[in-house]
């Protein structure tokens, strides 16, 4: 009987040492896997603000392209501008007479 309990005690002692040995691998892949999630949620931090910034960007550049002159523009304001000058010529010279 002595025999039967020094193998069932050194089974149990064996499996208590497996055990011990996974709970410590859980521990180290636990830990490390924390770091790995860190990292990552610094990284979709870091790339929050970038989408910010180039979301700014984009409505920017749409907003000084809707408020930028097309080349009609530009020339019918160079034809209003021409006939004003044209205009205050001619008062000056009605005023000259």
């Amino acid at each position: 009987m002595s025999d039967a309990l020094k193998q069932r005690l050194d089974r149990i002692e064996g499996k208590a040492a497996l055990l011990a040995r996974k709970q410590a691998e859980m521990r180290e892949s636990r830990k490390a896997d924390q770091t790995h999630i860190a990292t990552l949620e610094e990284l979709v931090d870091r790339q929050k603000k970038e989408i910010q910034q180039l979301t700014a960007k984009v409505q920017y550049l749409q907003l000084s392209h809707t408020v930028a002159p097309t080349p009609e523009d530009v020339d019918r304001s160079r034809d209003i501008l021409a006939e004003l000058v044209r205009e205050i010529d001619r008062c000056i010279a009605d005023i000259g007479n």
